[in-house]
């Protein structure tokens, strides 16, 4: 993804920024906004050094099932 390149929200449960957000760019991809996943849990999966892992609450998942 480009520095100039726009996201747009699909789906916000609140309107603080402090809570888990869908972005879609304009190629379609989706992007999301989460709490990082951290401590032991974290350390027993390999993700690659530019990649997280985030939490994905119901509610995310709600929506993208529709």
């Amino acid at each position: 993804m480009s520095d100039s390149q726009q996201l747009s929200t699909l789906f916000a449960p609140c309107n603080s920024g402090m809570c888990p957000v869908l972005y879609s760019d304009e190629q379609g991809r989706v992007f999301v906004q989460g709490s990082r996943l951290t401590g032991a849990t974290r350390n027993s999966i390999t993700v690659g050094d530019n990649e997280d892992v985030v939490e994905v609450t119901p509610e995310l998942i709600a929506f993208l099932r529709g």
